[in-house]
């Protein structure tokens, strides 16, 4: 795998609570926008890891542009790490890459076109590990069920609307049997005793779900939902682009090596968890 460090910048000397991993596909005209966002909203001593998927547009540049210019005045942004490749990754392996080299207790993993706009959105999310010892992961995004219905949060095209707009409560940790990326808070410890996200045949997309339900069958890990609110336009999604010749080549290859089953292989092991809710604390 020829994924090289590409750019790296240490602003202070401090312990690493938050690593933000951030795979990123062509998304020149809104990275340098969405990547302040995450500068200015998080809040707590955190790391930005960026690995760059066979960019094909002028994402690269724009980054680097931006961060080599911008001037933080936010004494809790520690550290970038820019990371490039110029064979297509795929999300999954992207975020395996950034777990791997993350430094702090917990992975916050940030898709590329999601602009934070809640001040300590970070914080929120964070919430309910420090009221329950066996969570593996909280979702600003959704919570839902595995193999039967039943959900909440954005789910599909809510991912656009506030959640004023929703019915959910923004003090309240809703426990699913699995919650999806973006933004996705995970205990650092945990992942890796799991052994970070299967890269091999969910590596596109997946993984995340996959993971949880591994985490529930071999640990007893639960995860869910903290509502926040963020911008994410469904048309600014990675997987809504096209993809260039290079990309579809290997998309073909990985896919002939994978048996097709994906999380149903767990169904005969499965048994349905109740959804819970937890009010968190102020």
């Amino acid at each position: 795998m020829n994924c090289s460090l590409i750019f790296e910048k240490i602003y202070r000397k401090e312990k690493i609570v938050y690593s933000i991993v951030t795979p990123v596909y062509n998304q020149e005209n809104i990275i340098e926008k969405n990547l302040k966002s995450y500068i200015e909203k998080t809040v707590d001593f955190f790391e930005i890891i960026i690995i760059l998927d066979s960019c094909s547009d002028n994402t690269k540049q724009n980054i680097l542009h931006f961060i080599s210019n911008y001037k933080t005045t936010h004494d809790n942004f520690v550290q970038i790490k820019i990371l490039e490749s110029p064979e297509p990754l795929f999300e999954t392996k992207c975020d395996n890459i950034g777990f791997k080299l993350a430094e702090g207790d917990y992975l916050l993993e940030i898709q590329a076109d999601m602009e934070m706009t809640e001040l300590g959105y970070n914080i929120h999310l964070s919430k309910p590990f420090n009221i329950l010892t066996n969570v593996i992961a909280v979702s600003g995004r959704c919570g839902h069920n595995l193999f039967r219905t039943g959900g909440i949060g954005k789910l599909g095209r809510n991912v656009e609307k506030e959640i004023s707009t929703l019915s959910v409560d923004k003090n309240m940790f809703y426990t699913f049997e699995t919650c999806n990326r973006g933004p996705l808070l995970l205990h650092k410890e945990k992942v890796i005793k799991l052994g970070y996200l299967d890269e091999i045949n969910y590596f596109l997309d997946n993984s995340d779900h996959d993971l949880m339900a591994r985490a529930y069958l071999q640990e007893g890990y639960i995860c869910g939902y903290v509502p926040i609110d963020f911008d994410a336009p469904l048309k600014n999604g990675s997987t809504r682009k096209s993809k260039d010749k290079k990309n579809m080549e290997k998309l073909k290859e990985l896919k002939n090596k994978i048996d097709g089953t994906y999380i149903n292989k767990y169904k005969n092991d499965w048994t349905n968890i109740d959804a819970k809710q937890y009010i968190l604390p102020l």
